[in-house]
């Protein structure tokens, strides 16, 4: 039975609202602009001065088999072992991209720009260089909000293979995991994506050509293996112009299966339908549990992914030609909770807290129900109304004020909750209080939290039983993937109802407009009853020493954590260690506030390194 796209298209969809489809792209998805696998070898042979057959070189010989590739490119990896790790790292990138190519310059294919019009949080990859994750950069929202959401590249280390593992059970930054190495600087400059030259160095280190670099990745490296068969078992994985019949990545899926039993997710692999004479697609099926899915020729596969990224924003065409336009794929759009003390189901009288997947609704003027916007503030302490709040502002037939007008503050200045007259809805500014002047509207994480017990408070004494709640500081020139202002919007909301148990709130919605949010909700990799019922949580510790190194800790706290008690818990003397919270909780420098009092959010890194 062979499989179309057609097919698999309604479980690809699904599979990506649940947060569980990871794509695995190899050469195919970087060809034209680098070379594929047989002239990137021929082209290191060329750097390593290894003799190549006459024949071999002009193209006479249109077949190798896999054997003589990997005995040539172990030759030519031998013979560039007497190069600098720099000078190496260079002659794999002449050898990647066509000659006349200035670094940084290199056009990114049509399959890879529509692979990345979607938000990926893991991306597995064999290839070295960054035409993926430079696309994802320049199709995210821009500027510091651009950091925030590109890729992070990690390899085979140790470190980096447990952040890769940690992914798969709760939000982080995406993560572009480089299995063979990873060069950088043909679409970007090298340090574009990793600015610390330390970090290029341990990547460009871990190229991976020749037959003993391969052994050494599957034989030696027990934590990559591992961690490798942790994604290959918990994720359904799509192969997009992956060469998945090599005998190392057989071996390694093997094993796997071997050890893990098979895999309860399915995988795909596309591939062109005039591959289908050389693959033994029983094997792959049955031994892999990996299916392979043929179209027409390679010039189709950008059109199959842009109709994948179509379906995953809803805009779809029908799967073919005067076929009925049904559902791609029945998602989830609402998720429930309700107050219970967890022995014995809630009754109807309980209060609920809702997340929806859906933008926020114009509120009901018969004094039921209100929302409740997010906005800056400016220095005469009125509201800065962005996009959410003058699109529902238009909506519910209300002049969008000029510079605030219309909006009355409902606390001292500087102000966290605004109204808008007496209509339904609130106005919540999630900015610092304690600055003035041009530093009025900064953003801060640690500050989400007590803006929404606020913003309830206020609902809750105007009469309100309804409340609809957009996100929350998530705008776009955020400092931060927005799951940290979530994570921190629901803490607010932990907070609120449990020192105000006679509010009377009796309903809240929580209104998701990111997928990148939505996504790993669904997944359980936002623990959102745990976030709503405990103020336990575990925070991340990066200890690094004057080399680099890394030791990662998972330091268990107990309502509001500031830096300065993470490092009585982790026992460092404070004037021997800088430290960093990262995301950045907050644009101000750390002069304007004191380091140790800076709240450390649940979805936090906390980074020490020794003081120079």
């Amino acid at each position: 039975m062979d499989f179309r796209f057609d097919d698999i298209l309604p479980y690809l969809a699904s599979a990506y609202r649940r947060g569980v489809l990871v794509p695995f792209i190899g050469s195919g998805m970087s060809v034209p602009t680098c070379t594929g696998w047989k002239a990137f070898i021929l082209r290191l042979a060329d750097e390593a001065g290894i003799a190549v057959s006459a024949n071999l070189k002009n193209g006479q010989r249109k077949t190798l088999d896999s054997a003589e590739l990997y005995r040539l490119a172990d030759r030519a990896v031998r013979g560039l072992g007497t190069l600098s790790a720099t000078a190496r790292a260079n002659a794999y990138r002449r050898a990647l991209i066509p000659s006349g190519k200035a670094p940084g310059s290199c056009d990114i294919p049509e399959q890879t720009r529509t692979l990345a019009r979607r938000h990926w949080p893991l991306v597995l990859s064999t290839n070295y260089d960054d035409l993926y994750p430079v696309s994802r950069w320049r199709q995210s929202s821009g500027g510091e909000t651009a950091a925030a959401e590109a890729p992070e590249v990690l390899g085979r280390d140790v470190e980096d293979c447990h952040k890769v593992v940690r992914s798969l059970d709760r939000p982080s930054r995406p993560i572009l995991w480089a299995l063979q190495g990873f060069l950088g600087g043909q679409a970007a400059l090298q340090d574009k994506l990793v600015s610390d030259r330390r970090r290029r160095l341990v990547l460009e280190g871990q190229v991976v050509a020749g037959h003993q670099q391969y052994q050494n990745v599957i034989n030696s490296q027990i934590h990559f293996r591992r961690a490798f068969a942790e994604v290959f078992h918990r994720r359904s994985l799509l192969f997009l112009g992956s060469g998945i019949l090599e005998d190392y990545f057989v071996n390694l899926f093997g094993e796997i299966s071997h050890h893990y039993g098979p895999s309860p997710h399915p995988h795909f692999a596309l591939f062109p339908r005039m591959a289908k004479k050389t693959l033994d697609s029983q094997f792959l099926r049955t031994r892999l549990g990996i299916t392979p899915v043929f179209y027409d020729d390679y010039g189709v596969l950008p059109e199959l992914l842009d109709r994948l990224a179509n379906c995953l924003s809803g805009s779809g065409d029908p799967p073919h030609a005067g076929a009925p336009a049904t559902p791609v794929a029945w998602m989830h759009d609402e998720l429930g909770f309700s107050l219970s003390n967890g022995s014995r189901p809630p009754f109807g009288s309980a209060r609920k807290v809702r997340l929806r997947y859906a933008p926020l609704p114009v509120p009901a003027r018969d004094g039921s129900e209100c929302a409740i916007v997010s906005v800056g503030r400016t220095v005469s302490n009125r509201p800065l109304e962005g996009g959410q709040a003058r699109t529902l502002l238009a909506e519910m037939g209300l002049k969008v004020g000029a510079r605030g007008r219309g909006w009355k503050a409902l606390d001292k200045a500087p102000s966290l909750v605004f109204r808008f007259g007496d209509e339904p809805l609130f106005g919540i500014a999630a900015r610092l209080r304690n600055t003035t002047g041009r530093t009025a509207d900064h953003r801060d994480l640690g500050i989400i939290s007590e803006s929404v017990g606020a913003a309830l408070r206020a609902a809750s004494r105007a009469g309100f039983r309804r409340v609809h709640l957009g996100p929350v500081a998530s705008g776009r020139y955020r400092l931060w993937h927005p799951f940290h202002p979530f994570v921190q919007t629901l803490t607010g909301v932990r907070e609120f109802f449990a020192s105000n148990p006679d509010t009377r709130i009796d309903t809240l919605e929580l209104h998701v407009m990111h997928p990148a949010v939505w996504s790993p909700v669904l997944a359980g990799r936002i623990p959102v009853a745990e976030l709503l019922s405990s103020n336990v949580t575990k925070i991340w510790v990066d200890i690094r020493d004057p080399e680099g190194r890394s030791e990662i800790l998972g330091v268990i706290t107990r309502g509001s954590t500031k830096l300065g008690d993470i490092k009585k818990l982790c026992g460092l003397v404070p004037d021997r260690w800088s430290a960093d919270i990262l995301p950045r909780p907050s644009r101000l420098p750390p002069a304007v506030q004191n380091p140790d009092d800076l709240l450390v959010a649940p979805t936090s890194l906390v980074v020490f390194t020794p003081r120079e």
